[in-house]
């Protein structure tokens, strides 16, 4: 619960965005809004794809959409704050400080992306250098494939981020967990085995490369959208990435840059294009989601799936 000293005004979290004032910032005029909340704007349009906590002092503060989506999310106390003398309040929510892996762990859980945004620097010195506002940097954003705390993990099994490239019928796979840093890619034909390859790996969260502007979207399971194949399955997390990364002249040469190496033959992926691509790919993700803490992984190993004795989903549980 946000412990703010705004009165509540905005009663039931299960009450409809519609009908809650000023619950889209989109559709509010930014230059009434208080020099924090553009910020807060601001920061937000780089991450569309997640939910944004943003640092106020003791708590992490979350408004607009965002204040209702993990008010209701997380059973929590949807109040309001002042957002502008021409503005009005708009809806806010927040966690303390202290307990904020608790309550991502929770989103992370139900398939959310989380983006914090904290405080560089405190009040006083913000005043010492002349500015009224505490300068604020996203330092972490948690997907569901990305976590490395260790509290948020399941003991039991891999927390795979998976990347996959898919031209008709042909697919290429990578695959890593960042807590043990174990890194695969693989190629093949047929969609099916690529379900069932799927199906075994469980992974949290999945990337695939699409041409439309509808980027960095993360589809939580059960949710459809017209930009992903029909023949994948609905069950996980799809995280919709640019093309360029997945490019192969781009994947190569992030491969090449990661492991400090002239070329891929040891790798033993030259032959599989696609697999390079989702494999380069998925490097560019983990770039972009884990800001000041690098990942760590082992040399990328490549598999054959004709290899081993495929077991259909069915047949392993």
């Amino acid at each position: 619960m946000s412990m703010s000293d705004n009165t509540p005004d905005l009663t039931g979290i299960r009450t409809s965005q519609s009908q809650i004032r000023n619950a889209d910032y989109r559709l509010l005029d930014r230059t009434k809004l208080s020099p924090m909340y553009q910020h807060y704007v601001e920061v937000k349009e780089q991450y569309p794809h997640a939910l944004l906590l943003y640092r106020c002092g003791d708590f992490f503060e979350t408004f607009f959409q965002d204040a209702i989506t993990i008010a209701r999310e997380l059973e929590l106390v949807l109040t309001s704050k002042e957002g502008g003398k021409e503005v009005g309040r708009v809806p806010m929510t927040g966690v303390p400080h202290h307990a904020v892996d608790r309550y991502c762990a929770m989103l992370v859980e139900k398939g959310y992306a989380i983006a914090l945004c904290d405080q560089m620097e405190t009040a006083a010195e913000s005043a010492a250098l002349g500015s009224n506002l505490v300068r604020r940097e996203v330092v972490r954003v948690l997907t569901p494939g990305t976590i490395q705390e260790e509290e948020m993990l399941q003991s039991r099994r891999n927390n795979f981020l998976a990347a996959i490239v898919l031209v008709g019928e042909n697919w290429g796979l990578a695959y890593t967990d960042i807590s043990t840093g174990e890194f695969l890619t693989t190629q093949s034909t047929d969609l099916e085995v690529l379900t069932q390859e799927l199906l075994r790996l469980q992974p949290p969260e999945i990337l695939i490369p699409i041409a439309a502007p509808d980027l960095n979207r993360l589809l939580r399971p059960g949710e459809t959208s017209d930009l992903l194949p029909t023949n994948l399955p609905n069950c996980f997390c799809y995280a919709m990435r640019p093309l360029a990364p997945f490019t192969l002249p781009e994947a190569k040469q992030r491969l090449m840059d990661t492991f400090k190496m002239r070329s891929l033959e040891s790798l033993g992926c030259t032959p599989f294009p696609l697999a390079v691509r989702a494999a380069g790919g998925l490097l560019e993700y983990l770039e972009a989601t884990q800001k000041g803490n690098p990942v760590t992984l082992q040399p990328l190993r490549t598999y054959s799936l004709g290899d081993y004795l495929v077991l259909d989903h069915q047949s392993r549980r």
